[in-house]
């Protein structure tokens, strides 16, 4: 708060506020989380609309705080009231898409077969979430690694990790149901 611009990352906020009021919700934390939303930064004179505020010294504040959710229900029933501004980003159901994603989130060379893995989880899960497909992609490089496979190997080895690990969340789909 007593930066002159700060940005809080609030990752996976319907499970922060987790509880048995409606909706799953609990009422203290999503009264704590309006409360939040709503304080102007500290050490200041006049508060403004958007958590903006001017400081005694005359040097505007912000605050931007941004959430996330995996879940489109809390986005577009309960928490969306909340913000100032909802986007819902759809799922990715073609693997250029996927491609793209991996390519620009993922750690230039982790990935040898960035194209073939996201073939592989659009052919296997038709569509997937941007989260989803980035730890996937992540728990593949790190299967592949672990496993002890040399350089010239890892694309195979990553796109058969990632296999299996599709394979254990199919598996878990169906144990679930």
């Amino acid at each position: 708060r007593e930066m002159s611009n700060s940005i809080l990352v609030l990752d996976d906020v319907d499970q922060l506020c987790a509880g048995s009021g409606p909706n799953g919700y609990s009422n203290i934390m999503l009264a704590t989380l309006r409360a939040l939303l709503r304080t102007p930064p500290a050490s200041t004179l006049t508060a403004k609309a958007g958590g903006h505020s001017e400081s005694k010294m005359g040097e505007v504040k912000s605050i931007h705080i941004l959430a996330a959710t995996s879940r489109s229900d809390a986005a577009c029933v309960t928490l969306h009231e909340l913000f100032d501004e909802t986007v819902v980003v759809p799922l990715l159901s073609d693997s250029k898409a996927v491609t793209k994603l991996l390519s620009d989130a993922m750690i230039s060379g982790a990935l040898v077969s960035v194209e073939p893995m996201a073939e592989l989880m659009i052919n296997r899960l038709k569509s997937v979430g941007v989260k989803s497909a980035l730890r996937l992609a992540e728990r593949a490089v790190v299967s592949a690694s672990i496993s002890g496979t040399s350089r010239d190997d890892l694309g195979s080895a990553q796109l058969t990790a990632l296999a299996e690990i599709l394979e254990d969340l199919a598996g878990d789909e169906v144990t679930a149901q």
